[in-house]
């Protein structure tokens, strides 16, 4: 094909004008990225899943030294630390998610169906949230959920693989509390198999009890909420552009919580 010097200067001129756009829309996508983590509250993951771990070893389980124990939640505390999780899951994200999927999951996430279920799941945990727990337990005591609406709770976990993520980010927390209470302690020197074995006995509990605790807490969370509501959320986790957001969300949230696990393990074994 001839070009003429006329067609080669415009397209000098353009030159600019293209990269800016190009720029502008890597801009834009990034932007989208950053208001998708906004619109979900992997915050309340990253500060919940910790602190009920270390509620429970701060019963002090393995029977070690008091003195000890306390030394092992301050380290715990000080690796799982709320605002680097934050910025590990978000970097996390950002480098897995698609952003060819964040114009689609943004329109559905910020829809007029779909958004009120998220502000919901954002202030289920806060002050007011939890003093709405109580009256909405005591109304589904009184009315209790119909079959269909179960089916719908837990047609969302399914989707959203909700189970399975906190189960492995409860391992990892775990496993950690384990190895490093063993670190820490001259008394337990668990073998590798022992460790193993603490866990397996852990993630059978998580297993049995974890559906159950799940679907009554969603039952409360989205009370109020059109079933038709829900049954369009669950189907978003459904398609191609939902199972990107899900997978790449999850993995951010392991990824978070498994370098916090290695900064504690290694803290504990530096003592």
């Amino acid at each position: 094909m001839k070009y003429t010097r006329s067609t080669i200067f415009i397209c000098f001129l353009l030159l600019p004008f293209l990269g800016f756009a190009q720029e502008s829309s890597s801009s834009n996508k990034g932007n989208n990225i950053d208001q998708l983590l906004e619109l979900v509250p992997i915050q309340q993951t990253l500060n919940d899943i910790p602190k009920d771990l270390e509620q429970q070893f701060t019963q002090n389980p393995f029977g070690i030294s008091a003195s000890k124990n306390e030394q092992l939640i301050e380290l715990f505390n000080e690796a799982y630390n709320a605002d680097s999780l934050s910025k590990i899951a978000h970097k996390n994200f950002k480098e897995n998610f698609d952003p060819s999927y964040s114009d689609s999951v943004l329109s559905i996430l910020d829809s007029e169906a779909i958004k009120p279920i998220l502000n919901t799941e954002a202030d289920f945990y806060t002050v007011q949230g939890i003093r709405k727990q109580i009256v909405t337990k005591y109304e589904l005591e009184q009315d209790e959920p119909s079959q269909e609406r179960i089916s719908i709770v837990k047609d969302i976990i399914d989707q959203r693989s909700t189970k399975e993520s906190e189960i492995e980010s409860q391992t990892i927390l775990f496993r950690s509390l384990v190895i490093g209470t063993d670190a820490i302690s001259s008394k337990l020197s668990l073998s590798e198999t022992q460790i193993d074995g603490v866990l397996n006995n852990f993630k059978n509990r998580l297993q049995m009890q974890l559906e159950n605790e799940l679907v009554n807490n969603y039952l409360v969370m989205y009370h109020g909420l059109e079933d038709e509501q829900l049954k369009k959320y669950a189907d978003f986790y459904a398609t191609e552009a939902g199972t990107e957001f899900k997978e790449s969300l999850n993995e951010a949230i392991h990824t978070a919580f498994q370098e916090a696990s290695d900064r504690f393990i290694t803290n504990v074994e530096s003592l």
